[in-house]
């Protein structure tokens, strides 16, 4: 699988990292996607942009990666949005198994896209995607999938200790933001909290709640 690194800021060790989270997909699954972008971010919305990418960029939302199906002489391809992916997780944790975690989910997210678009489902001939947050949805799991095949290995069991670590972290970071009514950063963290921990549907609520306010 051909790689570009189009970053201008590259975490050390980012090609590593992609390498090591392509090894635990399957190639099958691959098959089709021409090759992989690395990008420091997602641009700037045009006004022809799509209404989810406007908001992204007016919400401060972390965008992670994109799926780009074929489009006339242009291949299939996906991109990943690195500063989004390494979201709070710091420099000190690069060279481990911890980044690979996140690229990991993000390109297998990714890769679930380009399956419903090849060959119209991810998991059965049966699955149908009225609505985009359906796709989403099947995606997720998708991604789940291959994240806890990972498992499977203590240095990646580690690596997820350690992401729930930091999400734990940054929630406390936001609760203390947040009793300090310093509601705009309180959002930051309880967002980077979510990011790095899927399963805390804690800190998500209070996202709502301290974006809510910082916008009272």
């Amino acid at each position: 699988m051909l790689v570009k690194n189009e970053c201008k800021n590259s975490p050390h060790g980012l090609l590593k990292q992609v390498r090591r989270s392509l090894s635990w997909i399957h190639p099958l699954d691959l098959d089709g996607i021409e090759f992989i972008v690395l990008m420091d971010e997602i641009e700037e919305p045009s006004n022809t942009s799509a209404d989810w990418h406007k908001r992204a960029k007016a919400e401060g939302l972390c965008v992670t990666g994109q799926y780009f199906r074929t489009e006339g002489k242009a291949p299939a391809h996906v991109v990943l949005y690195v500063q989004g992916i390494y979201r709070g997780i710091p420099s000190v944790y690069r060279l481990t198994t911890v980044p690979s975690l996140s690229i990991c989910y993000t390109l297998a997210h990714e890769v679930g896209h380009h399956l419903i678009a090849a060959r119209g489902f991810i998991f059965q001939a049966n699955e149908t995607f009225r609505y985009p947050e359906n796709e989403e949805e099947f995606c997720n799991r998708y991604a789940f999938g291959v994240t806890e095949r990972m498992m499977t290995r203590w240095y990646h069991r580690l690596g997820m200790w350690v992401l729930r670590d930091l999400a734990g972290w940054y929630y406390a970071m936001g609760l203390s933001d947040w009793k300090s009514k310093r509601f705009k950063k309180a959002a930051e963290n309880f967002y980077t909290s979510f990011h790095l921990d899927r399963n805390r549907d804690d800190a998500l609520y209070w996202y709502w709640r301290a974006k809510d306010e910082a916008h009272a």
